[in-house]
């Protein structure tokens, strides 16, 4: 299993590690920074520098507990060996923004009516969530826009804790995924926008809301029985 650093310390833009194991163009470190693509969140990119010679990674995947990175290259890497990594932050961070300010806007919605999320995508640009929301009511819809900004222009912290499964199923405000997380997970992380909300997440955020910028409902769509999508942007 790859200890994931990211999951404390989301602004940890540089570590050391070493080579779990090198499979084609693919390695598998025992720690590292970098965030696998999953949940909506894209993965990161960035480089890894070893024996002196710098190795671009293009994407990062999570498969049975090991992080995989996708390298330009793997000639003359092997197990065991030291590594130096970095991502991209500038990359990063907007991901980081655009994944709060869902969070956010998905903490409005449940408290106004009580929706959850049925599917999500993040990207650099434009982001969508989608909810199972009765009624396609654009009004209503737009006027959580509204509402978000305040969370967001009011600077709450947002901080990280992990409860115990046990515990966290007598929370079911927390999980805000129509479909529950897997029942191997032992311990839930926990992200706290304040005392405003709460959310079993396992992406990265930023520290404080006022880091998000203005958010922007740029479009909204019914996809059909109580399915709406709410498509959103971030201006600094």
């Amino acid at each position: 299993m790859t200890e994931l650093l990211y999951l404390d310390d989301s602004y940890l833009k540089e570590f050391s590690a070493n080579i779990a194991s090198v499979a084609e163009n693919k390695i598998e470190l025992d720690k590292t920074a970098f965030y696998p693509r999953g949940g909506g969140q894209l993965g990161d990119i960035g480089k890894i520098i070893a024996n002196g010679k710098e190795y671009a990674v293009k994407s990062v995947e999570k498969n049975s507990g090991k992080v995989l990175h996708e390298l330009d290259s793997f000639e003359g890497l092997q197990a065991g060996m030291q590594i130096s990594g970095a991502i991209d932050w500038e990359r990063r961070y907007a991901m980081m923004r655009m994944h709060s300010a869902a969070h956010v806007l998905a903490a409005v919605i449940y408290r106004e009516i009580g929706s959850l999320i049925t599917g999500n995508q993040l990207g650099f640009g434009e982001s969508r969530m989608d909810y199972n929301v009765k009624d396609f009511d654009r009004n209503l819809l737009q006027g959580f826009e509204e509402k978000a900004n305040e969370i967001v222009g009011s600077a709450m912290p947002i901080t990280i804790s992990y409860i115990a499964r046990e515990e966290a199923m007598k929370i079911p405000e927390i999980f805000r995924l129509r479909d529950l997380f897997p029942k191997v997970i032992s311990d839930f992380r926990v992200i706290s926008i304040g005392d405003y909300d709460r959310q079993a997440d396992g992406g990265t955020h930023v520290r404080n809301t006022k880091e998000i910028g203005k958010i922007k409902i740029t479009r909204l769509d019914n996809k059909g029985a109580e399915n709406r999508r709410i498509y959103f942007e971030l201006a600094d």
